[in-house]
């Protein structure tokens, strides 16, 4: 049984008709519909990838500080030894380097989960200022952030002071 003309024109294209370009980063979607917009990624999505990267960094800097600790002699006789390749000092500085990658990925998290750190701190305090005010609790965090890195300044400062040469 033929097709009527009445419903031929009304009828969906088939197959490779059915395709048009969008024109949106090279991807193609059925005729007749509108590219959507590309969605940035959610917060929670961003934290969820940001814990995933920390765990992986968090367990590569524990097998390298097994790596240099268990595998290779002390330090003072290591010379010549390698594992993987490396030198001891190869290792040490890239566990330095694994260090400042976590180090860098936990100072962002804390500065995304900011606004929940303050607002747990105050929860129940009526009389504090920083419940609802953005401005000062920026300065609190970049305060807090100063602080710590005064205090490891003045650590390595001392280290500094304290060294003796042999």
């Amino acid at each position: 049984m033929p097709i009527p003309e009445s419903i031929k024109s009304k009828a969906e294209p088939v197959g490779d008709a059915a395709i048009a370009d969008s024109g949106v980063h090279g991807m193609q979607q059925p005729a007749g519909t509108k590219a959507k917009p590309r969605r940035r990624a959610s917060r929670s999505k961003l934290n969820l990838m940001l814990d995933i990267v920390l765990a992986g960094v968090f367990v590569l800097l524990c097998s390298v500080a097994a790596i240099i600790r268990i595998v290779f002699p002390p330090p003072s006789v290591a010379a010549g030894w390698m594992v993987f390749g490396g030198t001891i000092d190869q290792w040490i500085a890239f566990q330095f380097g694994c260090l400042c990658v976590l180090a860098g990925g936990i100072i962002l998290h804390v500065m995304l989960h900011w606004s929940w750190i303050c607002g747990m701190l105050t929860r129940g305090r009526p009389d504090s200022t920083l419940r609802t005010d953005d401005g000062v609790r920026t300065i609190v965090g970049v305060g807090f952030l100063i602080a710590i890195l005064h205090v490891i300044g003045f650590a390595v400062l001392l280290a500094m002071l304290t060294v003796h040469s042999p």
